[in-house]
């Protein structure tokens, strides 16, 4: 029963913890999401010779491309099933992230 008052601290603090856990992860997820977009369009650092490079293009112009790959708007090859996995929230946050980064 001495474990008890420490058992209860210990949640106490994992659950004060929780949000700033569930914010961390979607910060990382976003990013983990831009180095899958970098394998084909290049990064800040190497710009690839065949796709367009999207580092640093305004986030307006590359959500509404991502929308538009997502519901048929533009012609695409694998884009359009790439983006229908993602979404709007998600496709916004990726557009902020690689317009910044």
């Amino acid at each position: 029963m001495r474990r008890l008052p420490y058992l209860v601290a210990v949640s106490a603090a994992l659950l004060a913890a929780a949000p700033v856990f569930a914010q961390q992860r979607n910060i990382s997820d976003t990013a983990l999401a831009a180095q899958t977009c970098n394998v084909c369009h290049g990064s800040a650092s190497y710009v690839s010779p065949t796709m367009p490079p999207i580092h640093g293009v305004d986030a307006t112009t590359l959500f509404t491309a991502l929308t538009e790959f997502k519901t048929d708007k533009r012609p695409y090859t694998i884009m359009g099933r790439i983006a229908r996995g993602y979404s709007d929230e998600q496709l916004k946050a990726l557009a902020e992230y690689l317009s910044k980064n």
